[in-house]
């Protein structure tokens, strides 16, 4: 009897502990057993859906369905805190365990409360009366010779004799698309980085603008469509990496600052605004790739854009803070790029060796060795526009549809949609303020509108909202600190 008292207080504890992390003003909040049971949806906003608290199941969060399960953490043991700051601990079954949702995602201007419609029904109605004597008029009754019709005037807003039907709708979201302007960066830069944090903001850091080399970091709020500066690295680096961790810290790595290639890496924390260092890597490196694994841990790859390509990999570990080499890559590298496949594998594709490169090669994290995978075509010569597709279940590529335009130094961002979006970029010494977009379901690429700036060197986050920040880059010779949105 004494275990169960306890057991239900422990569980009334926790649910009030929840409750006090929801704002009533700002955060939309919803019945989940309503939601589930009923189908009724929480929010004008069909992107937006019910995440019930883990302390209580009938309670929820009204908040964005737009997010990558890689890109939130779990819940602690207890199921009911998180250890990172501004999330509250929720069920969800598309990721399969309970996450640490941010609060800034489940806001009543992203997720507006669904508008109950209400139906108004007026009626018109006509008095016949028949009379045998002249009357004084008034102001509702109108009445002429014998057998008049004397017709009652109400005032209303319908014509005809039928009772008609008013409803009153509330509009909340915008069907417009392309891009839209946002606030200006404080800073122009290009090489920076991009990252999107746990709390739904964007932290922009490092680059290169006509001051040279960037120490400086930055924060976009979504919600305000405004950046505002945060504390500054410790070192000033371009070409360099950054890497959101599963404890929502960010770890940046490497890159240049002048003519010096950089082994130092430094740690973000979005609580407090500030950096840390955190141990060297054992290999200075720029121009490289870094690809968080399923196990936590850090795969930093290739690069040496400054003193040479590297074939060289090596692991960060964030809970001791240190670094250890792993397999060496078939191919030395600078510039490759770098994808985790849905089964854990790192694929990393062409980059720059003693030429342009077009071979591909697998990482595997249980074995820390790498293996060579079938590539097609010929090496590059000029710039490309055409697209090919890896299936990781036979490790061959096959060519698909070609882009609309030739052009690097681009971006490729993964839309909620599952379509790609590919922005900007360089053709042929000019910078490209054309965006164009892939659906996988089709195999083809459509334009879509342009930007406002053209760009090249920018970079492009996907938000939690599902709307893609562009920021920075080049115009030509012109360093841009402007953003925009699609």
């Amino acid at each position: 009897m004494l275990y169960t008292f306890f057991f239900v207080f422990f569980s009334d504890r926790n649910t009030s502990e929840q409750q006090q992390q929801i704002n009533s003003t700002t955060t939309a909040t919803c019945n989940y057993t309503a939601c589930n049971s009923q189908r009724i949806a929480c929010s004008s906003n069909l992107d937006c859906d019910c995440f019930s608290l883990t302390s209580n199941s009938n309670i929820g969060i009204c908040a964005s369905t737009i997010f990558s399960c890689a890109s939130v953490v779990r819940c602690n043991m207890d199921n009911v805190t998180c250890s990172i700051d501004s999330t509250i601990c929720v069920n969800s079954t598309r990721c399969g365990q309970p996450i640490c949702y941010p609060l800034a995602m489940a806001n009543k201007q992203i997720c507006p409360p669904k508008t109950v419609t209400t139906t108004t029904t007026t009626l018109r109605t006509t008095t016949t009366v028949h009379t045998t004597s002249t009357t004084k008029s008034t102001a509702k009754v109108t009445t002429t010779t014998q057998k008049s019709t004397t017709t009652t005037k109400k005032l209303t807003a319908t014509t005809t004799q039928k009772p008609t039907t008013t409803t009153k709708i509330s509009t909340t979201t915008s069907t417009s698309t392309g891009w839209f302007s946002t606030g200006n960066m404080t800073y122009a830069r290009w090489f920076h980085t991009a990252s999107v944090l746990s709390n739904g903001k964007v932290l922009v850091a490092g680059g290169y603008n006509y001051g040279g080399t960037l120490n400086s970091a930055e924060l976009y709020n979504v919600l305000t469509g405004t950046w505002a500066t945060t504390g500054n690295m410790t070192n000033a680096r371009e070409y360099h990496t950054a890497s959101v961790l599963s404890n929502g810290k960010v770890l940046v790595t490497g890159g240049q600052n002048g003519a010096v290639v950089l082994d130092s890496a430094e740690l973000y924390d979005p609580s407090t605004g500030t950096w840390t260092t955190t141990g060297n890597m054992i290999n200075a490196r720029d121009g490289h790739t870094a690809s968080v694994l399923s196990n936590g841990k850090v795969l930093v790859t290739g690069g040496g854009i400054y003193s040479g390509p590297l074939k060289s990999a090596e692991l960060y570990d964030p809970s001791t803070g240190t670094w250890t080499t792993t397999g060496n890559m078939i191919n030395a590298r600078s510039g490759p790029t770098a994808s985790v496949l849905s089964n854990g594998k790192v694929l990393v594709t062409g980059g720059y060796g003693n030429s342009y490169l077009n071979s591909a090669e697998l990482y595997d994290s249980s074995t820390g060795t790498w293996t060579a995978t079938v590539t097609g075509g010929a090496s590059s010569s000029g710039i490309l526009n055409s697209t090919e597709l890896y299936d990781p279940s036979t490790g061959t590529w096959t060519t698909t549809d070609s882009m609309t335009n030739a052009r690097n130094l681009h971006t490729a961002s993964i839309l909620s949609n599952g379509k790609v979006l590919v922005t900007g970029g360089n053709s042929y010494g000019s910078s490209l303020n054309s965006a164009e977009m892939y659906d996988p379901s089709i195999s083809t690429w459509t334009a879509t509108s342009n930007m406002n700036n053209a760009r090249a060197y920018h970079a492009a986050s996907v938000l939690t909202n599902g709307k893609v920040l562009v920021t920075g880059g080049r115009n030509d010779t012109i360093f841009l600190n402007s953003a925009e949105l699609y």
